[in-house]
């Protein structure tokens, strides 16, 4: 059964969308397959109903995304002379997940947030914000239900399945709903070949990201009575697992987390990435009875309870107390 969303807000974006003419969509900074997948799939249906459509990210999409039609089609330099008729961002929780991109809200003449994360702060001119839905593909995937009749396009299928399978983790994550598998059952039924998607998204793995793999869990450091995990990847790992500026992104380092939070008796684990000397990405992954947004909001992130994320003007040494330290406030040295 079509699955209606009739808010005023939802109401309000279609309307935009099919009275405007030119758009911006806009991913998230070091974007993952939920953004990537949402900017596109709208993109396909928008040039589908004769609207013209600008991509833009502040960092170039993962390399195991590459399958997806249109994603080489991503901008990061902002032509000033183009006024949009609205900008839409796709799975960013606050203007500072824009990057560079959040300029693109001084030219348009209406702003889209559409996002699932709870810290969203609904900084746009219409929020579409639900933290109960899977993933922002879910949200776009009921927005063109409701602007379009047509039966989405292939391509347009295959960029929605990536968005809800890349960030319920295959379907393994809490966030994994019901809506999301009739989602999936449905993108099936319009031809997505879900062996073909598992295979370039997940099975297509780069030997340098092995050899990072098996240094990254080197680095394992256990703390509070083996309650907490901590993995630590630097840029001197990075380069001694045989990647290069170049063929390196952050998809190589998704997912290794989980072998941290997969441990017996493990409630909370942290890694910790050297961006440099200063600077460090901090990812979160928690499982029943920790809030890893509330941990993540102490240093000025978000993000999901179970998944969340900041970054840290420190250097990695410095962060790990910094996240040490928080763990054992929330929690009085145990968990």
């Amino acid at each position: 059964m079509k699955r209606k969303m009739k808010s005023d807000k939802l109401l309000s974006a279609i309307k935009v969308l099919k009275e405007g003419c030119q758009f911006a969509l806009v991913a998230h900074v070091m974007p993952d397959g939920d953004t990537i997948g949402s900017c596109l799939s709208l993109m396909g249906v928008l040039k589908e109903s004769g609207k013209g459509v600008d991509m833009y990210c502040h960092d170039d999409p993962p390399s195991n995304l590459g399958f997806l039609q249109g994603i080489h089609e991503f901008r990061k330099h902002i032509d000033n002379d183009i006024v949009y008729d609205a900008v839409i961002c796709l799975d960013c929780s606050d203007e500072s997940r824009l990057g560079a991109c959040a300029a693109l809200l001084n030219n348009a003449g209406c702003s889209v947030n559409i996002d699932h994360h709870v810290t969203n702060t609904k900084y746009a001119d219409i929020n579409i914000v639900d933290p109960k839905a899977s993933s922002t593909a879910e949200l776009v995937f009921n927005l063109i239900e409701e602007f379009s009749n047509k039966t989405p396009s292939l391509p347009v299928c295959e960029a929605i399945y990536t968005g809800i399978v890349t960030d319920t983790g295959g379907f393994q994550f809490s966030n994994t709903t019901s809506a999301a598998h009739r989602i999936a059952a449905r993108l099936i039924e319009y031809g997505v070949d879900v062996d073909r998607l598992t295979r370039l998204i997940y099975k297509n793995i780069p030997l340098s990201k092995i050899r990072l793999l098996g240094i990254v869990l080197n680095s394992l450091e256990m703390y509070m009575d083996n309650t907490v995990a901590f993995l630590t990847v630097t840029r001197s790992m990075i380069k001694k697992a045989g990647f290069t500026d170049v063929n390196y992104n952050d998809s190589n380092t998704e997912g290794l987390i989980n072998y941290a939070i997969d441990i017996n008796g493990v409630e909370c684990a942290v890694m910790f990435k050297e961006l440099d000397e200063n600077t460090t990405k901090v990812g979160f992954r928690t499982k029943s009875r920790i809030d890893a947004s509330v941990l993540a909001t102490m240093f000025d992130g978000g993000g999901h309870a179970k998944a969340a994320g900041c970054t840290i003007e420190e250097n990695v040494e410095r962060s790990k107390a910094l996240v040490l330290d928080a763990l054992q406030n929330m929690f009085g040295g145990t968990v």
